[in-house]
Formats: structure tokens, sequence, C-alpha cells
């Protein structure tokens, strides 16, 4: 079962570069090709100039195959899609307030307070 939708747009890792594109894969193991025309909205003579192997991109599904095959685009992504996936799509992580330490600033705050009293 596809539980994707054409125009959708979600994140997915470089696992292959080819002169025509690259394959991606995604959380759930699916695969899709990012055509070398569907990565800028330009001439692209070198892929590896804008993707890396490992790098996590965004990009939109623009046909899903019969067998489930993703066909996808990164130029094709409105400012406002990127925008709204941005606010939605996004998982912010707290931060354990254990981990937060002032105790450097707290110490070097009275030699900067000193520094730009001599300043003045």
């Amino acid at each position: 079962m596809n539980t994707y939708k054409i125009n959708q747009i979600i994140e997915g890792t470089i696992i292959s570069i080819k002169p025509f594109g690259a394959i991606m894969i995604f959380e759930d193991g699916q695969k899709g090709l990012l055509h070398i025309s569907q990565i800028a909205n330009t001439y692209i003579r070198n892929i590896s100039r804008y993707l890396r192997i490992g790098k996590t991109y965004q990009v939109k599904i623009i046909d899903i195959e019969q067998d489930g095959f993703l066909k996808l685009s990164m130029s094709q992504i409105t400012q406002e899609e990127k925008d709204e996936y941005h606010r939605n799509g996004v998982k912010k992580e707290k931060i354990d307030p254990q981990y937060i330490d002032f105790t450097a600033l707290k110490n070097k705050l009275p030699e900067w307070i000193e520094e730009a009293k001599k300043e003045i």
C-alpha cells in the first residue's frame, strides 16, 4: 500500500548519483528518482555540484509508477510550499535544561564589562 501522494513534499536521502539524476530513499525504504532536469531551473552539467550522497533533501512527488517507484522534483517546490513544510513538517526538539550551562559566560562577563568601560 502506497501512502504517498502526487504533489506531496517529503524528505529523502541521496543514495546514488548517476549522470541522469539521483536515486533517493525515504524513511520507509521507498525509493525514487530525482531526474537531472528536476533539480534546478537551470542547466546542470555536473549533478555532484548540487547534490551529495548521504545528504537529505526536500523533494516533491511528481509521479508514482505502478510499482510504487517515485518520480521527484526539487525545482517544482514553490517558496510557499517550502515555508509550509517547515511550519508543519520540521520536528522541533526541546533542549533538556540540565544541558544548558551559562557558567563560562558568567565568568567572562565581568572581564568584558571592564574592557567595554575602557573603550568608552
